[in-house]
């Protein structure tokens, strides 16, 4: 396993909280710290690999963290989308501070409250 891969490994177990222990780890017993004391034993880099793709965690927000750290292709997206939302999102700003836009006409109900 390549140098930037166990790097990438290390990232995604340390968002999930578990801490590489460098000092106590071998090539084949790689040992993990997480809360409370609690120890993770893997056999090699592609039993930590594996178990980070198969495990389900409690907090959908770590998930997240884990699969953008293992894969982050599953998260570009293509440069032309997220253009075209910008210019939509640019055009609904410029459009709130036209005289009759349905924003304009909130913020002046709410001030006349």
């Amino acid at each position: 396993m390549t140098k930037q891969m166990k790097s990438k490994i290390i990232d995604a177990m340390d968002a999930a909280g578990y801490y590489f222990d460098e000092l106590e780890s071998t090539n084949d017993n790689l040992r993990f710290l997480g809360e409370g004391c609690q120890m993770l034993y893997m056999d090699s880099w592609k039993e930590a690999e594996e178990w980070l793709d198969g495990v389900v965690f409690d907090d959908p927000a770590v998930s997240d963290r884990v699969e953008k750290i293992l894969h982050p292709e599953h998260f570009r997206k293509d440069r032309s989308s997220v253009l075209k939302r910008l210019e939509e999102k640019k055009q609904v700003l410029q459009d709130t501070g036209k005289p009759g836009s349905p924003a304009k006409k909130m913020v002046k109900a709410d001030i006349d409250l």
